[in-house]
Protein backbone atom coordinates (compact mmCIF):
# COMPACT_ATOMS: atom_id res chain seq x y z
CA UNK A 1 0.00 0.00 0.00
CA UNK A 2 2.72 2.43 0.87
CA UNK A 3 4.47 1.19 -2.44
CA UNK A 4 1.50 2.49 -4.81
CA UNK A 5 0.79 5.74 -2.57
CA UNK A 6 4.74 6.52 -3.26
CA UNK A 7 4.10 5.60 -6.92
CA UNK A 8 0.62 7.77 -7.46
CA UNK A 9 2.77 10.58 -5.76
CA UNK A 10 5.73 10.46 -8.19
CA UNK A 11 3.56 9.99 -10.95
CA UNK A 12 1.67 13.47 -9.90
CA UNK A 13 4.84 15.03 -9.10
CA UNK A 14 5.95 13.97 -12.51
CA UNK A 15 3.16 15.18 -14.64
CA UNK A 16 2.70 18.80 -13.08
CA UNK A 17 6.59 19.27 -13.86
CA UNK A 18 6.20 18.24 -17.57
CA UNK A 19 3.17 20.92 -17.53
CA UNK A 20 5.04 23.40 -16.27
CA UNK A 21 7.97 22.59 -18.56
CA UNK A 22 5.64 22.58 -21.41
CA UNK A 23 4.27 25.86 -20.33
CA UNK A 24 7.33 27.96 -19.61
CA UNK A 25 10.02 26.44 -21.43
CA UNK A 26 8.23 26.04 -24.88
CA UNK A 27 10.96 26.91 -28.34
CA UNK A 28 9.73 26.96 -31.80
CA UNK A 29 9.36 23.43 -33.33
CA UNK A 30 12.12 22.48 -35.13
CA UNK A 31 12.52 22.13 -38.85
CA UNK A 32 13.31 18.64 -39.14
CA UNK A 33 12.89 16.00 -41.82
CA UNK A 34 9.11 16.95 -41.67
CA UNK A 35 9.61 20.16 -42.27
CA UNK A 36 9.03 20.43 -46.15
CA UNK A 37 10.12 23.94 -47.54
CA UNK A 38 6.37 26.33 -49.14
CA UNK A 39 7.53 29.12 -50.19
CA UNK A 40 11.14 30.82 -50.25
CA UNK A 41 13.68 31.72 -49.94
CA UNK A 42 12.28 35.48 -50.06
CA UNK A 43 15.33 37.88 -49.86
CA UNK A 44 14.36 41.63 -48.00
CA UNK A 45 14.90 44.82 -50.30
CA UNK A 46 18.20 45.32 -48.81
CA UNK A 47 19.37 41.47 -48.90
CA UNK A 48 20.14 41.47 -45.25
CA UNK A 49 17.16 38.95 -44.97
CA UNK A 50 15.93 35.61 -46.52
CA UNK A 51 12.30 34.55 -45.09
CA UNK A 52 11.46 31.14 -45.66
CA UNK A 53 8.30 29.15 -44.80
CA UNK A 54 7.98 25.43 -44.01
CA UNK A 55 5.19 23.10 -43.56
CA UNK A 56 4.93 20.20 -41.09
CA UNK A 57 2.26 18.09 -41.05
CA UNK A 58 0.86 16.59 -37.66
CA UNK A 59 -1.79 14.36 -36.22
CA UNK A 60 -1.73 11.80 -38.71
CA UNK A 61 -4.97 11.40 -41.13
CA UNK A 62 -6.97 13.60 -39.19
CA UNK A 63 -4.76 16.26 -38.08
CA UNK A 64 -2.92 19.21 -39.75
CA UNK A 65 -0.30 21.31 -40.99
CA UNK A 66 1.70 24.04 -39.18
CA UNK A 67 3.75 26.91 -40.83
CA UNK A 68 6.52 28.09 -39.61
CA UNK A 69 8.27 31.01 -41.00
CA UNK A 70 12.32 31.14 -40.49
CA UNK A 71 14.31 34.20 -41.06
CA UNK A 72 17.93 33.88 -42.00
CA UNK A 73 20.52 36.47 -41.45
CA UNK A 74 22.41 36.65 -45.01
CA UNK A 75 25.96 37.85 -43.67
CA UNK A 76 26.35 35.57 -40.54
CA UNK A 77 23.96 32.99 -41.57
CA UNK A 78 21.58 33.06 -38.07
CA UNK A 79 18.49 31.56 -38.39
CA UNK A 80 15.32 32.63 -35.99
CA UNK A 81 11.74 31.40 -36.26
CA UNK A 82 9.47 34.11 -35.83
CA UNK A 83 6.26 33.08 -37.28
CA UNK A 84 4.07 29.67 -36.17
CA UNK A 85 0.24 28.84 -36.74
CA UNK A 86 -1.71 26.39 -38.35
CA UNK A 87 -2.29 26.42 -41.75
CA UNK A 88 -5.05 28.60 -43.34
CA UNK A 89 -6.31 28.60 -47.13
CA UNK A 90 -4.63 31.40 -48.33
CA UNK A 91 -0.72 32.00 -47.65
CA UNK A 92 1.46 34.29 -49.02
CA UNK A 93 4.84 36.04 -47.88
CA UNK A 94 6.03 39.40 -48.64
CA UNK A 95 8.59 42.03 -47.21
CA UNK A 96 6.95 45.42 -46.56
CA UNK A 97 10.62 47.04 -45.90
CA UNK A 98 14.24 45.91 -44.85
CA UNK A 99 12.97 44.00 -41.61
CA UNK A 100 9.51 43.99 -41.69
CA UNK A 101 7.59 40.85 -43.22
CA UNK A 102 4.25 40.66 -43.88
CA UNK A 103 2.63 37.02 -43.60
CA UNK A 104 -0.63 36.13 -45.22
CA UNK A 105 -2.54 33.42 -43.12
CA UNK A 106 -6.19 33.55 -43.79
CA UNK A 107 -9.68 31.52 -44.46
CA UNK A 108 -11.79 34.17 -44.98
CA UNK A 109 -14.91 31.42 -45.65
CA UNK A 110 -14.55 30.79 -42.02
CA UNK A 111 -13.19 34.05 -40.66
CA UNK A 112 -9.82 32.71 -39.41
CA UNK A 113 -6.80 35.36 -39.89
CA UNK A 114 -3.43 34.71 -38.97
CA UNK A 115 -2.42 37.71 -40.70
CA UNK A 116 0.55 40.44 -39.63
CA UNK A 117 3.32 42.33 -40.28
CA UNK A 118 6.45 41.36 -38.13
CA UNK A 119 9.50 43.55 -37.54
CA UNK A 120 12.49 40.52 -37.82
CA UNK A 121 14.49 42.07 -35.00
CA UNK A 122 12.26 42.37 -32.25
CA UNK A 123 8.75 40.72 -33.29
CA UNK A 124 7.46 37.09 -33.08
CA UNK A 125 4.17 35.33 -33.52
CA UNK A 126 2.76 32.02 -31.88
CA UNK A 127 -0.87 31.31 -32.81
CA UNK A 128 -1.54 29.60 -29.35
CA UNK A 129 0.34 32.22 -27.11
CA UNK A 130 3.00 29.35 -25.68
CA UNK A 131 6.06 31.35 -27.21
CA UNK A 132 4.71 34.23 -25.19
CA UNK A 133 5.16 32.95 -21.69
CA UNK A 134 8.00 30.67 -22.77
CA UNK A 135 11.38 31.98 -19.96
CA UNK A 136 13.61 30.64 -22.90
CA UNK A 137 12.39 33.26 -25.32
CA UNK A 138 11.86 36.32 -22.81
CA UNK A 139 14.95 37.77 -23.90
CA UNK A 140 14.84 37.56 -27.70
CA UNK A 141 12.32 39.43 -29.28
CA UNK A 142 10.51 42.64 -28.03
CA UNK A 143 6.88 41.73 -28.92
CA UNK A 144 5.00 38.61 -29.06
CA UNK A 145 1.62 38.17 -30.45
CA UNK A 146 -0.81 35.03 -30.40
CA UNK A 147 -4.04 34.37 -31.55
CA UNK A 148 -6.81 36.70 -30.80
CA UNK A 149 -4.40 39.85 -30.11
CA UNK A 150 -5.40 43.26 -32.18
CA UNK A 151 -2.61 43.08 -34.34
CA UNK A 152 -4.03 45.13 -37.04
Amino acid sequence: MKKRYIFLVLLAFSILLLIGYNRFFYSFQNLNNNATLFSGPLESPDGEYKASAYYIPYGGAAGGVMYIIEVEETQSGMKKTVYSSNHKNDFSLEWRSPEVLKIKNESPNYNEYRNIELNVNSDIYEESGAACRSLLLKGKYTNCYKEGDDIS
